[in-house]
């Protein structure tokens, strides 16, 4: 199978559902999508808290923030995404989700920094089967006219998570302790979980995923990297995730460290940023990509390189601005550098979207759950996993300059997603081609 013919669909179960059916399922799925992002981004929050009171170092916490999370979360999201598309996706997601869910909520018996490590290993192992199911489903029910713009709707939900997870979790930490954190964020999951189950339909298979269903997952997985741009798009989100996951585990420890913001205030501002900056960027984006794409398809990479390149030198900005400028709000006395973290988060939220929505776009149903899961392997390996370490790794290394070593640490980390947009431009070309040389009208 050339491939061509295999970004190629015979037909698409979308027309099976209402409108208002189709926006439902999009609400649930995105509303699950925030408890995934909750659950997963919760030690954000309370770094600083645990590692007062295990004695962790920097890099303990970039691992148990990071490596510790995504390597299982990343690496079984493959084979639980092939027995979603070989099964139910729905199902997949429901078991998932009560999975992770429950495991958070235990994060709140953790007694010592070993017993949390082995319990966020088991959050990641329950978000394996969340997000790939959720993204499929979508595909599923909007056609590729409208792809991107609801695949941007469940991309805001990383950015509510934000809020809930950094603001909520500061203040909820303040009041009743870290440990009280885990089980107010864990438990609200598994009722959500039996609401998706009870109320939202798979959608049928296509005859052609039926014929070649019991392909093996190796040989799936051979099909879809092969396809013209998917490794550039790997390799752009995969360094993307490395800036971006670095940048926001770490931002509440360097307003803390190096702004004296409080834990809760710090939560707070850069909540708000990840749920207005960051939202505006990937549902802009997202409306950008499926207006440009009808004319060019390349610019269904091009937005994302375009939204790295103008999001580092904000992000740089946030990072070295001065520690004695100040922005006066009225009564509320603020660092002047949270207007650069608010232009960033717009910017580094172009990439999301159009991304999701190009890997979909690039293979046939029965390949999108696993797909997804290849996308995610590299979002999350490279940049969950490596991201928060790589900055608490260098951090301790700069450890002589006190306070202002995570300033570096994460100086250094935002400057790798220049590598993820010179593969973006790189990818666009093929892309544009292999989407082109699809059937006409094979996915409308």
């Amino acid at each position: 199978m050339n491939d061509s013919a295999q970004s190629v669909t015979s037909s698409a179960p979308h027309h099976l559902y209402s409108n208002r059916y189709r926006y439902y399922v999009l609400a649930l799925l995105t509303l699950g999508y925030v408890f995934n992002f909750v659950d997963r981004q919760v030690m954000t929050i309370l770094i600083e808290p645990i590692k007062a009171e295990f004695g962790a170092t920097d890099t303990q916490m970039g691992f148990l923030s990071g490596l510790a999370f995504a390597l299982f979360y990343a690496t079984l999201g493959i084979p639980v995404a092939r027995l979603a598309d070989r099964w139910s996706r729905r199902n997949v997601l429901t078991i998932s989700m009560t999975t992770w869910s429950a495991v958070t909520a235990l994060c709140a018996t953790a007694t010592g920094f070993w017993h949390l490590l082995l319990l966020r290993i088991g959050v990641g192992v329950g978000e394996a089967g969340g997000t790939p199911p959720s993204q499929s489903l979508l595909a599923d029910y909007f056609s590729r006219e409208k792809r991107a713009f609801a695949q941007g709707i469940l991309a805001t939900a990383p950015n509510i998570g934000i809020l809930v997870g950094l603001f909520g979790g500061a203040v909820i930490a303040e009041a009743y302790g870290w440990r009280t954190v885990f089980l107010v964020f864990g438990i609200p999951g598994v009722l959500l979980a039996a609401l998706i189950q009870l109320t939202v339909k798979e959608p049928p298979k296509l005859k052609a995923a039926s014929e070649v269903v019991d392909q093996g997952l190796f040989s799936a997985l051979k099909h879809i990297v092969r396809l013209p741009s998917f490794l550039h798009i790997m390799v752009g989100v995969g360094f993307t995730g490395i800036a971006g996951y670095g940048l926001g585990v770490w931002s509440p420890s360097f307003l803390v460290r190096v702004h004296s913001m409080s834990l809760v205030d710090a939560g707070l501002y850069l909540g708000l940023i990840g749920v207005f900056g960051g939202g505006l960027g990937t549902i802009s984006s997202g409306l950008m990509v499926d207006a440009l794409a009808r004319r060019d398809r390349r610019w269904q990479l091009w937005v994302p390189a375009i939204g790295i390149f103008l999001a580092l030198p904000t992000q740089l900005a946030f990072l070295l601005w001065p520690v004695e400028h100040r922005l006066m709000i009225g009564s509320v006395d603020l660092p002047f550098a949270l207007v650069f973290m608010g232009l960033s988060a717009v910017f580094a939220s172009f990439w999301i979207a159009p991304s999701y929505a190009a890997v979909q776009n690039l293979v046939p149903q029965h390949w999108r759950t696993q797909a997804s899961a290849l996308m995610l392997l590299a979002i999350n390996l490279l940049g969950m996993g490596l991201g928060p370490l790589l900055v608490g790794m260098l951090s301790d290394g700069f450890s002589a300059y006190g306070d202002d070593s995570v300033r570096y640490a994460l100086s250094i980390g935002v400057s790798l997603s220049v590598v993820g947009g010179i593969a973006y431009l790189s990818g666009s070309t093929k892309y544009a081609r292999a989407i082109a040389q699809s059937k006409e009208g094979a996915d409308k």
